[in-house]
């Protein structure tokens, strides 16, 4: 008897059974990890301005001994004096925000997917009698999908800090934005990080001048209306050994660790900085930071978006 012809087709039958199995199978897919997963950050990235009104980029393996992009030129014009950079990464995107020269009330916003190509402008946030609109920055809030943008604007003949809520920057108009907390003198520079259910405000109060130095308030919501960085005072002074008169206190944490820096600009010397592990205590580090550099503001970056920027502005000056 010849079962040729039956093998054959049993033979078929089974291939085209292994087929249809292979395609209908569950696959195993490896997702990208996500931008803010901090296990694909190498390196940080600092953006600042000095001795140019302009933005520079200086990069770092630890977040405190600093080196700059370009051969310490100038990386991007807004063709305005840009001042305060801050930058920021969020949903994949990086935004940047900055002060336009000196009395303007406007601040200027940009967005990039790769920190070198730049699109935005200015944006109007209080109106002429406000007079300025300094040290802007953001917060970005991802239960609520909501941006927090703040910044110093004059209230009642001092320095107070505004702010007003963003979905996607284009509905910010003075008639939007009020007073985020006033604590009756002048008040700059706040720049805002979470740890552990509470949100923590560096700022600088007091006197352009004055000596009173950077200080810390805390609250639990950054909805004004649940809880407030106001009605604390001036705040703790938990910075010791602080060069002062300083300001512009910028926070980056230390990739894979509960530890942050927390970088301060004296006005007469380069910028110092501290470590804390709890917000509690603070100890002065060591720091090296370019010449010249001002309010510098410092992002964690993958090895791949470090080595685009060292292609793309090469060459590296101290």
């Amino acid at each position: 008897m010849d079962y040729t012809d039956e093998r054959d087709g049993t033979m078929r039958y089974f291939r085209v059974l292994l087929i249809v199995l292979i395609l209908v199978a569950p696959r195993q897919v490896i997702a990208k990890p996500p931008a803010n997963d901090e296990k694909v950050f190498t390196a940080y990235l600092m953006a600042y301005f000095g001795p140019e009104e302009k933005l520079f980029y200086a990069f770092s393996r630890d977040a405190r001994h600093w080196t700059s992009l370009n051969a310490g030129q100038p990386v991007f014009d807004a063709h305005v004096r840009l001042r305060d950079p801050f930058v920021s990464r969020v949903l994949g995107k990086f935004h940047l925000v900055h002060t336009k020269g000196w009395d303007h009330p406007a601040i200027f916003h940009w967005e990039s997917k790769d920190l070198i190509r730049w699109t935005g402008g200015e944006i109007q946030v209080v109106d002429e009698s406000r007079k300025r609109a300094w040290a802007p920055e953001l917060f970005y809030v991802a239960d609520d999908g909501l941006f927090y943008v703040f910044w110093a604007s004059i209230y009642d003949d001092h320095n107070t800090i505004h702010y007003v809520t963003t979905r996607d920057w284009n509905d910010i108009t003075p008639a939007r934005s009020t007073i985020y907390y006033d604590l009756g003198i002048h008040d700059i520079d706040l720049t805002i990080v979470q740890h552990a259910g509470t949100y923590y405000g560096f700022h600088k109060p007091g006197d352009v001048q004055g000596k009173m130095g950077n200080r810390l308030l805390t609250a639990t919501n950054l909805d004004p209306q649940k809880d407030t960085f106001g009605g604390k005072g001036v705040g703790r002074d938990v910075f010791p050994d602080s060069t002062r008169p300083t300001e512009g206190p910028e926070v980056i944490k230390v990739i894979g660790q509960d530890k942050w820096y927390v970088y301060a600009d004296p006005f007469h010397s380069a910028l110092e900085a501290w470590e804390t592990t709890d917000f509690d205590t603070f100890k002065k580090i060591a720091v090296s930071t370019p010449a010249g550099a001002k309010h510098g503001s410092m992002i964690p970056i993958t090895e791949r978006e470090l080595e685009t920027l060292l292609k793309t502005y090469p060459g590296k000056s101290e």
